[in-house]
């Protein structure tokens, strides 16, 4: 059974959806004032990875990742260019996704925009003052500020561990000489004259940064969800106050599990514009392959720091290059005449048959990346060791082979650490083509041609060898 390390209890718990086998996700996206780092990236893989292992456990998942289009980071940007703030934030946007797909990761299903949920934002906070949860003061001639009551939430602090005392002396915590209490925090902001605006019961104003993933989550998704993610920067202030947003104005759980995943340091020191260590994830990309990212990312557990140097990146790739190159070997002998020497062949048959068992058990604890990759990077190994015995492979081995690239295939593939050059074989043409093998074997012909027809269908070949063993290859 899965289990995953829920940050709101601190515990490693089983994970039971709401309603399988459905799981509704979101992952907080990026605020797009500039182009994302490496830390943004290693997010987004780490989440692209996890939503990817659910899809082929069974689970259907849902998955939302924001995009916060209206910012004062945003703005600022917008002053400082001359340019408007739609304008600065369509650039960013495309920028994001640009990179999102050179490292291979999958769109989510939905990428909501704040400013496409203003309504739904002032829905949320009209609420929130009619539960006595929130209440609006004077700002600026243009409209008022409308703060969140925090005392009124008496769960403030559940998910980040922190008390009410503790928060009050955090460097964090935003100052606002109109607040009840320290602690408030704002859910809409009066506008300022020429900024960006939107009409709403408070005046001219727009909304704040914590109340858009409340609205957007509970438009989408509803109000009580299965798993939020987010690095763990996020954890306080930007989780904690949706907690509060959001059971207050339901009264229901808001979030089932929570899921953060850490901080990349750069030569062991943390990223920082003071520091003038920022790597852009875009310049990281030019100098290592995508899958070489992925990789390194994954060579860590989700919920772990994780040191980005020069030189852990160049010994990432050497390893990744060797992983890589053993796909290459094993086409390069399936393509090849029979061999007809003997070969030790027992290690590689045990590898294959445990491979997707210690992977999706490595998986199964809590996305223990680091461990699935062993895993495959063992059955490669083997690979290697079969292919060195002789230089041509019997008909024998190359089936074994042939199985060995499939599972390297469907389970690198997850991981996104395959070469994009490689076709990985889905694992429903797997079946089909392990059922028609066995329909073989009992003489149903019309059977195995049949599910031959449909394998065809989806794009690829069952090649038929020696001994009742087969092939998949793609279709030419």
């Amino acid at each position: 059974m899965l289990r995953v390390t829920n940050t709101l209890t601190g515990e490693k718990e089983a994970f039971e959806p709401l309603a399988p086998p459905e799981v509704r996700m979101y992952v907080c996206g990026p605020t797009v004032y500039d182009d994302i780092h490496i830390g943004n990236a290693r997010s987004a893989v780490n989440f692209d990875s996890i939503r990817k292992y659910l899809v082929y456990a069974g689970y259907r998942v849902k998955y939302v990742m924001n995009i916060t289009d209206i910012d004062d980071k945003i703005i600022k940007k917008a002053l400082e260019e001359k340019k408007d703030y739609q304008g600065v934030a369509e650039t960013f946007t495309q920028a994001y996704f640009d990179v999102m797909a050179q490292l291979g990761v999958q769109k989510a299903d939905l990428h909501p925009r704040a400013t496409g949920h203003i309504a739904e934002m002032i829905e949320l906070v009209a609420g929130l003052i009619g539960k006595g949860h929130a209440y609006a003061v004077p700002s600026t001639d243009l409209g008022q500020d409308v703060l969140y009551d925090s005392p009124t939430f008496k769960a403030y602090g559940k998910l980040s561990g922190k008390n009410l005392e503790e928060i009050l002396e955090g460097a964090r915590v935003e100052k606002n000489e109109a607040k009840r209490n320290p602690t408030d925090f704002v859910l809409w902001k009066a506008s300022k004259p020429g900024e960006p605006q939107w009409d709403s019961p408070w005046g001219k104003g727009r909304p704040g940064w914590h109340i858009e993933c409340s609205a957007m989550v509970r438009k989408l998704l509803g109000d009580s969800i299965d798993i939020h993610g987010g690095g763990v920067d996020l954890i306080f202030p930007h989780h904690e106050n949706e907690i509060a947003q959001c059971e207050a104005y339901t009264g229901k759980p808001y979030v089932k599990y929570w899921l953060h995943n850490g901080f990349i340091e750069i030569a062991g020191q943390k990223m920082s514009k003071s520091l003038g260590n920022i790597w852009k994830a875009k310049d990281a990309l030019k100098e290592f392959r995508p899958e070489v990212l992925r990789y390194f990312f994954l060579s860590a557990h989700y919920r772990s720091g994780l040191n980005y140097d020069r030189p852990i990146l160049e010994a990432a790739a050497r390893g990744w290059e060797e992983f890589n190159l053993t796909f290459q070997r094993i086409e390069d002998a399936l393509g090849g005449p029979d061999g007809t020497a003997p070969m030790d062949l027992l290690e590689l048959r045990l590898g294959v048959d445990e491979v997707e068992a210690k992977f999706k058990e490595s998986m199964e604890d809590d996305f223990n990346t680091p461990k699935a990759m062993a895993a495959l990077f063992d059955l490669a190994r083997e690979v290697r060791r079969v292919l060195s015995q002789a230089s041509r492979p019997t008909a024998g081995a190359k089936s074994l082979l042939g199985e060995a690239l499939n599972k390297l295939n469907l389970l690198g593939g997850i991981l996104g650490i395959v070469s994009g050059k490689r076709t990985v074989i889905p694992k429903e043409v797997e079946e089909l083509a392990q059922t028609r093998a066995r329909l073989k074997m009992e003489k149903n012909f019309k059977g195995a041609d049949e599910i031959r027809d449909e394998v065809l269908a989806m794009g690829f070949t069952i090649e038929d060898v020696k001994g009742g063993q087969f092939r998949i290859l793609p279709k030419k």
